[in-house]
């Protein structure tokens, strides 16, 4: 008698690990090939230092980091240790995945969906760049996926025209509000030119002598705003919701890791925690009355726990803001585009009935 693998956990389990670090090895090769502007799929996989062309041993995903001892065969320089953990991630992941959805249509969908979010995640914490040879297909595919799957063809689109708003809002005003707390930065136009760069100006203007130099910032990507879009398309605009929500967190997660070294280099980590215990206080007491206040007028129970995920949301943002108001001076911009996707696979799993009943909409 044969047995499917459907039927057997340990061999469905099994093959998607191959696969799925399988999928972590090309995740990686796609990642910098795309930063480097580089065709994906030629030349085959070779050392990015000596362009010594790998080997079958070589390309087993994570095995060959650790029997290689994360150098390379040829010329013994170190290997980035990007290669494994990708590699592995994506395995357990794509793991956790089967798990929940099985082998459904839902559930390879959300197999593409997540590779997708790790390999931005790739380039972002790289070169804080998320390329849109990746999103923009795949913003088709999750409406194609959300009209024949999902059945949500209606909000999904609402949801992605929703957060390009959100997130161009944020945009904006953020980069009124940023040289205010950075005051070394300033725009171009704010920067008088002497004699001296007009004359660099007119020399680089005649091809002679350097450019002049600008250095661009930005609060919020054009990147992000377009990753938001394809979380709706994928998921739909009620965990769209989730996945902003959450992203900020787990942004301010990250961002604060960096930033406590560096408020800490600086000697000023106390004075900035009593700012944001400050602002976490003062933002609990908003919050409260706000979601309180929206159950009380929309006839639900005061007791309900997405309340009070609200209201700690809200709060642990006031908090964040008092926090790194206080260490401005050290505060330096952190991709977010990692966060979301982190966030947008966390929502994958949650079930938004629960938070948005559909008979209140």
């Amino acid at each position: 008698m044969t047995v499917s693998i459907s039927e057997s956990p340990a061999a469905l389990y099994s093959l998607t690990f191959i696969v799925g670090a399988c999928v972590g090895s090309f995740l990686n090769v796609l990642a910098i090939r795309l930063l480097a502007e580089k065709n994906v799929l030629k030349p085959p996989s070779h050392c990015l230092d000596c362009d010594h062309k790998l080997g079958a041993f070589e390309l087993i995903p994570v095995a060959s980091y650790f029997l290689l001892g994360g150098k390379c065969k040829h010329c013994r320089r170190k290997i980035s240790w990007q290669y494994p953990v990708v590699e592995l991630f994506t395995a357990l992941w794509f793991m956790l995945v089967v798990w929940k959805f099985g082998l459904t249509p839902e559930g390879f969908g959300m197999l593409y969906f997540s590779s997708v979010l790790i390999a931005v995640s790739v380039t972002d914490f790289r070169e804080k760049l998320i390329p849109h040879e990746i999103t923009y297909p795949s913003i088709l595919f999750g409406i194609l996926f959300s009209g024949l799957v999902r059945n949500d063809l209606i909000g999904t689109m609402a949801g992605i025209g929703g957060s390009y708003i959100l997130f161009d809002f944020i945009a904006f005003y953020g980069l009124k509000l940023y040289p205010y707390l950075h005051p070394e930065v300033k725009e171009p136009q704010e920067v008088q030119a002497t004699d001296d760069d007009e004359d660099t100006v007119i020399d680089s203007a005649l091809g002679v002598g350097p450019e002049p130099e600008t250095e661009e910032f930005e609060v919020m990507g054009g990147g992000d705003a377009v990753l938001a879009a394809l979380v709706s398309a994928w998921l739909g605009w009620e965990r769209l919701v989730i996945t902003v929500m959450l992203g900020f967190i787990f942004g301010a997660a990250l961002g604060g890791m960096y930033l406590v070294g560096e408020m800490k280099k600086a000697g000023i980590l106390g004075h900035c925690i009593k700012r944001g215990l400050i602002g976490f206080a003062i933002f609990s007491a908003i919050g409260a009355a706000m979601f309180l206040g929206l159950a009380h007028l929309s006839n639900q129970s005061l007791w309900q726990a997405q309340w009070f995920v609200a209201i700690g949301i809200f709060a642990f943002s006031g908090g964040f803001v008092g926090f790194i108001w206080a260490g401005k001076r050290v505060s330096r911009p952190f991709p977010f585009g990692p966060a979301l996707a982190l966030a947008a696979a966390v929502s994958m799993f949650f079930d938004p009935h629960s938070i948005f009943p559909s008979e209140r909409f």
